[in-house]
């Protein structure tokens, strides 16, 4: 089972523009691989019951700033809050396709919040528990902007644009420009690389462009500013809030409580989803 934020063909060399380099008139720049936000989700054994499989989830990467929050805060961890954490992501944040109403996947978006609480309230400290919930807050938040092709069926979730360690502040992909405002050249060139096509002459192309369009730089990074604003700021009404998390018998007997009173779909996904959770932590 994979999650990835890798494109689903091999992209060989993209330049990066920066505010200066266009306002000069050059092209030049660090050559990045082209991003895309897809995420792919095999669908087996997720709804099975806890002791019947073992599954290792996943680990979300999102951002590099996502990722290195997670990385960082989950290395001292016992590998089993780990396997807790990125088993939230993806089996209550980003469940594949086999949980389509969403009525249902709302109220495991909600009981993974409740779970992420849990962990932070006895595995992290102070500090430590603030981040993390802002994380995983912030994970929550890409997880509602989800959208499905309705041609492929495949999920896909608007994730701030990364910029790499190092990267000057208005770092932009040149990736990322050319899905944004020629998205017609952008399907050229996956076209070309996915057909072996001339994919080389596109890109020189677009990157002659870029020059001339010094307001495309502008206006992306205020779009994204803005995103990455609005995912942080994103306030996550959660019929779980108040589950007591004083100890795991206490937590997964309120969950349940809680999830027979307020929860009119599909109970049955919720507390097996539930068990599954409990069972990693003992």
């Amino acid at each position: 089972m994979e999650i990835t934020n890798s494109p689903p063909f091999s992209i060989p060399k993209l330049y990066h523009f920066n505010k200066q380099s266009q306002e000069a008139g050059q092209s030049k720049g660090q050559l990045v691989g082209l991003p895309n936000d897809t995420v792919s989700i095999s669908p087996e054994g997720r709804q099975l019951a806890a002791d019947a499989i073992t599954h290792e989830p996943a680990k979300y990467y999102g951002t590099a700033e996502i990722n290195g929050s997670l990385t960082g805060l989950l290395a001292d961890k016992d590998p089993k809050v780990g396997k807790a954490v990125y088993t939230i992501i993806e089996s209550n944040f980003m469940p594949d396709g086999t949980v389509s109403k969403e009525e249902d996947r709302a109220a495991l978006l909600e009981a993974g919040l409740a779970q992420a609480q849990y962990i932070a309230d006895h595995y992290m400290n102070g500090e430590e528990s603030s981040q993390f919930m802002d994380t995983m807050n912030q994970i929550a938040a890409i997880a509602k902007t989800r959208t499905v092709d309705p041609a492929t069926g495949q999920a896909s979730y608007t994730t701030p644009a990364d910029r790499p360690a190092g990267a000057p502040e208005d770092y932009v992909s040149a990736g990322d420009l050319l899905k944004r405002f020629e998205p017609d050249t952008y399907t050229k060139l996956q076209e070309a690389i996915t057909g072996g096509g001339d994919w080389g002459s596109i890109l020189i192309g677009f990157a002659k462009r870029v020059p001339q369009h010094t307001d495309w730089t502008e206006t992306y990074l205020k779009e994204e500013k803005d995103l990455a604003a609005s995912l942080k700021n994103t306030k996550h009404d959660n019929r779980f809030e108040s589950a007591d998390t004083s100890d795991l018998a206490a937590f997964t007997k309120g969950m349940k409580d809680l999830i027979q009173s307020s929860v009119s779909g599909n109970r049955d996904l919720l507390n097996r989803n539930l068990q599954y959770f409990a069972h990693i932590l003992k």
